[in-house]
């Protein structure tokens, strides 16, 4: 079991990687105002450490999520601009409590006045993607949510407000898409942020994907780090760019090839889509 100081040095850890993401964020153009946020589950930090730190009265959750009981997630404050959480992720940062049924959650303070930090409007959706990573034993434990410009501006376009045809499309931008996003993403129909049933849609994408795309709205990604999340979506994006770049010199974009793609796929062993 760690001691309070190597605790201490690993959630420090966990602040700069969610530091540097931020700052990518930031530096894209995809954090304006106070958009996006971002989550880790940092149960694997010593459980006795933080239980023995002063936490808030507890807060309801509806729906629970008891496959996040006695947890620990850290989570970027509702109101936190990207640029803020780069510059001092320690301020614009919270660390909540799951009690031992997933029925309620507490907020880690600093001092027993409390940090005055409440977590993301988008909390549900982040819970319960955990919950269902929790559930499933999956390696991820990082939720990305950003609002990527040319992302979100295809979804501007009947067209593309279809999976199949949305990845399709990617895919055949650049080889990396293939490759890298070779699972695609899922898509979600405009639905209003903060809700549960954006929180349920997205769970459902996720069975399948890595990555989702809100319609009109932005982009999630999960990761076993932060780093991992924030390259699925910045591949996605490129591909994207690189699909209205032709687009806006006037051609038409004919991408790769089916057959060659799928040369691709067998020649890294990536299963057909």
């Amino acid at each position: 079991m760690s001691d309070d100081r190597s605790a201490d040095a690993e959630i420090k850890g966990v602040l700069e990687e969610i530091a540097e993401v931020a700052g990518f964020l930031w530096q894209k153009g995809w954090a304006e105002r106070n958009a996006g946020n971002i989550s880790m589950n940092i149960s694997d930090i010593s459980h006795q450490y933080l239980k023995s730190n002063n936490f808030e009265l507890p807060v309801k959750l509806n729906p629970t999520f008891s496959n996040l009981a006695n947890q620990f997630i850290l989570v970027t404050g509702t109101g936190t601009r990207m640029r803020d959480v780069f510059k001092n992720p320690d301020k614009h940062c919270c660390i909540i409590s799951l009690d031992s049924e997933g029925c309620h959650y507490r907020i880690l303070s600093k001092n027993d006045a409390g940090t005055g930090l409440k977590p993301t409007s988008e909390l549900p959706t982040h819970l319960a993607i955990h919950d269902m990573l929790a559930a499933n034993k999956r390696p991820e434990r990082v939720v990305v949510h950003t609002h990527p410009d040319n992302l979100i501006a295809l979804t501007h376009i009947e067209e593309f407000c279809d999976e199949n045809r949305i990845n399709k499309r990617l895919w055949s931008i650049q080889p990396e898409t293939c490759l890298f996003v070779h699972d695609g993403l899922g898509f979600v129909n405009y639905l209003m942020t903060g809700t549960d049933e954006l929180a349920q849609a997205t769970i459902r994408a996720l069975q399948n994907h890595r990555v989702v795309l809100w319609e009109k709205h932005g982009c999630l990604a999960i990761g076993k780090t932060a780093g991992e999340a924030f390259d699925l979506i910045d591949i996605l994006d490129k591909s994207t760019s690189i699909f209205f770049t032709c687009k806006k010199a006037g051609y038409h974009v004919d991408g790769i090839k089916k057959t060659d793609l799928d040369e691709l796929r067998r020649a890294f062993g990536i299963a057909g889509k």
